[in-house]
């Protein structure tokens, strides 16, 4: 952190020391080139030093601009929290009184203002980040310096990225230098991949291995069918097993034609016969990985591939229940649903969980804590994005207006709370999916 900055402390006034050094610069320069220019008495010469007069001035002017502009970028930051702490009043004044003798040697009694009190500040920049950390000292401000998302968001002209707030300290953090989105193109060759990493752009990484499970809300317009095509088109380049559950035959029910029935299901029995497919086959791995034991293994190690359930509309599905029997089947696939969530890390048993609202009764928030990246696409009211993020739900939400953008948490990224992030971007008339997704079956 850069030095703790406040209006108690006195700061030198770098742009006045430079200017009076550039006046008194130039002034003698002038007087010295005058003085040389009118002592001589050849005109030549006169000539020759009004030219180099005229010259080195410009040269001179030229140098104190740079230097000047370096100085004001040193202290750039440290300038604008001292405007920031004095235009929001984060300080407090006082009187002291003091004598001063007049000429007939009289003393009376005056007083003057003075800062007795200010917030503290102070700030940590990258390449591409901005970090305003504002110091709780247990005084008056301690509480305000928490609440000032929109007057510094208003300060840097920037959206506030993340607030983070500690103990002793309250991070702002600010992108000086936005990510960028990723751009979705076709390819005219397989890009098979035994990295698990998957790149989702807008400086987010996603790795099965470490976060498993996602969990993607987003209604009608949102991008969310076209993120989760995306999806399915990453986990099959790396020879993922892919399950399809669609009790609403939207988009994804159409790819029964090219991932096979037995893969895609719809109706409650067909979907209950998928979810036991991939309990199965993760306890098959358990029981594999338990005979061949090796200390801190996972499925990776033991040579297997990752198994993905993508259940898309789950409200829908859990509504579908009308009567006792199909109440069972849907008992049934949630409990085998709850087992991949628990248990499926290490297995490489994973599950992504689609809805266009989510609530405690599409998916309870035990089991929704344990899905490890969460994605909210689209516009949303804040307990809308509460019931997707948890207590990772960011107290100030920001706009959402790009299609495909929404908020996203990663568990283990460092990240209190979820942050706007903007979903891979597919030109749909450039873009063929289903091209791309037979070069992976």
């Amino acid at each position: 952190m850069e030095k703790i900055i406040s209006l108690t402390s006195n700061y030198p006034d770098w742009n006045k020391r430079m200017r009076n050094i550039h006046l008194v610069s130039i002034s003698l320069f002038l007087v010295l080139m005058t003085t040389i220019t009118i002592s001589s008495e050849n005109e030549f010469v006169q000539i020759v030093f009004s030219i180099l007069t005229v010259f080195l001035l410009f040269k001179i002017n030229k140098w104190f601009n740079i230097k000047r502009n370096k100085v004001k970028s040193k202290y750039y930051w440290q300038n604008k929290l001292l405007y920031f702490i004095s235009s929001n009043s984060l300080y407090k004044e006082d009187y002291e009184i003091y004598f001063e003798t007049d000429k007939n040697g009289n003393e009376k009694e005056k007083k003057r203002k003075f800062i007795s009190n200010s917030a503290e500040f102070g700030y940590e920049k990258t390449s591409d980040k901005i970090i305003i950390l504002a110091l709780k000292n247990g005084d008056s401000y301690s509480d305000k310096i928490t609440k000032l998302d929109v007057e510094l968001s208003a300060l840097l002209n920037l959206p506030l990225e993340e607030k983070i707030d500690r103990p002793s300290i309250c991070e702002y953090h600010y992108y000086l230098k936005r990510p960028k989105r990723l751009n979705l193109t076709s390819s005219s060759f397989e890009e098979v991949s035994d990295n698990q990493t998957i790149q989702l752009g807008y400086g987010v990484e996603y790795n099965p291995e470490n976060t498993p499970h996602i969990l993607i809300s987003g209604g009608t317009g949102s991008g969310k069918s076209i993120f989760i095509s995306f999806l399915l088109l990453e986990f099959l380049k790396r020879k993922t097993t892919v399950y399809i559950c669609d009790p609403k035959h939207s988009d994804l029910f159409s790819l029964s034609n090219y991932l096979g029935e037995e893969k895609v299901a719809t109706s409650p029995n067909n979907i209950a016969r998928v979810v036991r497919l991939a309990v199965n086959e993760m306890k098959e791995r358990y029981e594999y990985m338990n005979a061949n034991f090796k200390y801190g293994s996972n499925f990776v190690d033991h040579g297997f591939k990752p198994v993905w359930v993508i259940f898309d509309e789950m409200g829908a599905f859990q509504a579908s229940g009308t009567d006792k029997m199909s109440k069972n089947i849907i008992n049934e696939v949630m409990e085998g649903i709850k087992q991949i969530i628990l248990l499926g890390r290490q297995s490489g048993v994973f599950i992504l969980v689609a809805a266009q609202q989510m609530n405690s009764n599409t998916l309870n928030t035990d089991l929704r804590d344990n899905l490890g990246l969460r994605i909210s696409l689209g516009s949303n009211s804040a307990e809308g994005f509460r019931m997707v993020m948890g207590s990772a739900t960011p107290e100030s939400i920001p706009p959402i207006e790009v299609k495909g953008s929404g908020l996203l948490f990663k568990q283990g990224s460092g990240k209190e709370s979820a942050q706007y992030w903007e979903s891979p971007f597919v030109d749909m008339g450039k873009f063929d999916f289903i091209t791309e997704l037979k070069k992976y079956l």
